[in-house]
């Protein structure tokens, strides 16, 4: 069974939550509040990591959202950061750490996920989690980059 996936508010919006959805049979959304992105934006900025803001951010997103629905071996993203998409997979794959088939297409507005995700961004549905700052953390801390990041925060925190 394929699951898809879609987005609704980019991740670069800092002024507005992100809403990230999986759909088949079943389905489940995470919502990344604005304030949390800010955070995080400000973290990867301070570490001189401004361009992996993005990628980041939205890998780990996915990759919160994948350890809800474990059924989801098979995997379609919607094409959100075109050229990306071979770096992502390995983000992906080392954030969650086992073999799932993630492939990057146009899931397109007919799509369950797409509708899905809209009605959690405006608020018709609720999101199964509001992600939090540290869980984000703690899926990007898993990769290279992510090491560098989280010395920024204790840095910050200092």
């Amino acid at each position: 069974m394929k699951f898809e996936i879609d987005q609704s508010g980019k991740i670069e919006q800092t002024n507005k939550d992100t809403v990230l959805c999986i759909s088949n049979k079943i389905w489940d959304a995470v919502l990344i509040k604005a304030r949390t992105k800010r955070q995080l934006q400000e973290i990867f900025r301070r570490n001189g990591q401004k361009r992996n803001y993005v990628l980041f951010t939205f890998c780990a997103a996915v990759s919160l959202l994948l350890k809800r629905v474990k059924e989801a071996r098979f995997v379609r993203i919607d094409r959100e950061y075109f050229g990306k998409e071979g770096v992502m997979k390995k983000i992906i794959k080392e954030m969650l750490g086992n073999e799932r088939e993630i492939t990057f297409v146009s899931v397109g507005r007919q799509s369950h996920a797409h509708f899905l995700a809209k009605e959690v961004f405006t608020k018709r549905k609720k999101a199964g989690k509001i992600l939090k700052l540290e869980e984000l953390l703690r899926e990007i801390k898993m990769t290279e980059v992510g090491k560098h990041v989280e010395r920024a925060k204790r840095l910050k925190n200092a």
